[in-house]
């Protein structure tokens, strides 16, 4: 009896499974057909990128110094400060150029007389032309110092030779300044570059004015940069040209900011479909292909994207050329479903 009770019991599993099956057969033909639009993939060239990394600077950086010898008395700049051209950042002491000035002022004022004298000893002829002449040549002299000393004490006060930015300042009061002794240092941030070291193979394809993708991470959309210069030679020890590109102005840039310039190195193959076509489960891609002949059935893909391209998303794998996608799959289409399509690509 127990034999014959398992028996049963099997007998009756294989019919619910049997039943199970024959209920799931008719739902997959019974599948309505979905109208959608396909896009065949497009093999295209595109165009390949060097990441060259470089540093945000000021177009313009200059480190100031005095014109004249002396010991500096007063600063009146200080890093940090923005100063407009031509306006003082340093005195120097010019105590002694001052007496050295009303000397030679005296002496400009004796020889002036002294010209108007022998002028009119010459007209009445008392006085030679070789008199006259050494005279004037006396009084030409002491203007000329007059004019140098005068220029001597211009030049004791230190200025700013553009506008722009003091960023920092190289001794302190009572400190000997000389020509060519830095006193500060400026920029002009109006005008930024990012600077960059190009190898080789990629100098000679880059040219003057050529615009290049240039990304800085403080800023949140791309830049466009402009070749503004190209170093005429290599640098001996990495055998790479320095290159500026001039940045459009934008208030998130900074001087220092490390920034990356995508460099054109060619062009290469890929295979291109438009981006409403791939869609996202977890963290796997996916595209419906309309697969067979006349309008066929969605058939799912898993596929591997690259990045964006001119025109949609670049795949690496999942799909081959020529073969159609369907664009912004409703959420009811499954994998085997019958599809109506109407071709994207030639419209």
């Amino acid at each position: 009896m127990k034999r014959l009770f398992e028996t049963s019991t099997l007998a009756a599993a294989l019919l619910g499974i049997a039943s199970c099956g024959e209920h799931n057969v008719p739902e997959q033909a019974t599948l309505p057909t979905i109208s959608v639009h396909t896009k065949l993939v497009e093999s295209t060239s595109i165009p390949t990128y060097q990441e060259v990394i470089g540093t945000v600077r000021p177009a313009l950086e200059s480190q100031v110094s005095a014109k004249a010898t002396g010991r500096i008395v007063r600063f009146l700049a200080a890093p940090g400060m923005r100063v407009e051209k031509g306006e003082p950042l340093a005195e120097l002491e010019v105590n002694e150029l001052r007496a050295s000035l009303e000397g030679a002022q005296a002496t400009l004022v004796q020889a002036n007389s002294s010209l108007n004298r022998y002028r009119n000893l010459l007209s009445s002829g008392a006085a030679t032309q070789a008199e006259f002449d050494r005279i004037e040549a006396q009084q030409r002299v002491a203007q000329a110092t007059v004019r140098e000393t005068e220029s001597m004490i211009d030049n004791a006060t230190v200025t700013a030779p553009f506008s722009g930015v003091v960023t920092q300042k190289f001794a302190d009061t009572g400190d000997f300044a000389s020509p060519g002794r830095p006193l500060f240092a400026m920029e002009d941030s109006t005008l930024l570059r990012l600077e960059i070291d190009v190898a080789e193979s990629l100098a000679g394809t880059v040219s003057l004015n050529q615009k290049i993708k240039v990304h800085v991470e403080a800023v949140e959309n791309d830049l466009e940069g402009i070749v503004s210069e190209i170093a005429p030679a290599a640098q001996a020890a990495s055998r790479t040209f320095l290159m500026k590109l001039d940045l459009p102005s934008n208030p998130s840039l900074r001087a220092g900011q490390f920034g990356r310039a995508f460099v054109p190195r060619g062009a290469r193959n890929a295979l291109i479909i438009p981006s409403e076509g791939v869609f996202s489960r977890g963290q796997m891609d996916y595209v419906f292909v309309a697969a067979g002949a006349g309008d066929g059935k969605a058939n799912l893909r898993i596929v591997r994207t690259g990045g964006r391209a001119e025109g949609g998303v670049e795949i690496l794998a999942g799909v081959e050329a020529d073969e159609p996608v369907i664009l912004s799959p409703p959420s009811e289409l499954r994998d085997g479903q019958p599809v109506k399509t109407t071709d994207s690509s030639r419209k």
